[in-house]
């Protein structure tokens, strides 16, 4: 091993420097590799999955649109029939958004 060691060091200036800097580049490379593997698992363990945030966000909104259907109109009216055609539209889409700027301003 000092033979190794000995024989890095011998040579011209620009192949120290050369060996120091290709070195340093590694050992940055390694560093920065290894800090984000830590950060990304981490941050795994730590915060839930999207999918989880957007099917509970789903839910909250299926569950608004069923209970607005249930309490504004007779099911034998013709709202009715047109407020569950149009269920699966933009009113839909708008309960999710409240839904999550909800959940947003409770974090």
């Amino acid at each position: 091993m000092m033979k190794t060691l000995r024989k890095l060091n011998e040579g011209s200036l620009l192949q120290r420097t050369l060996l120091h800097i290709a070195v340093f580049v590694l050992g940055s490379a390694s560093v920065v590799t290894l800090a984000s593997v830590l950060l990304v698992s981490t941050a795994k363990a730590v915060l839930p999955s999207h999918d989880t945030t957007e099917a509970d966000a789903d839910a909250d909104a299926d569950k608004a649109d069923q209970e607005e259907k249930g309490s504004d109109t007779d099911s034998s009216s013709p709202e009715a029939a047109a407020g569950a055609a149009g269920a699966q539209g933009k009113p839909r889409a708008l309960a999710r958004l409240g839904s999550r700027r909800e959940s947003a301003v409770a974090r």
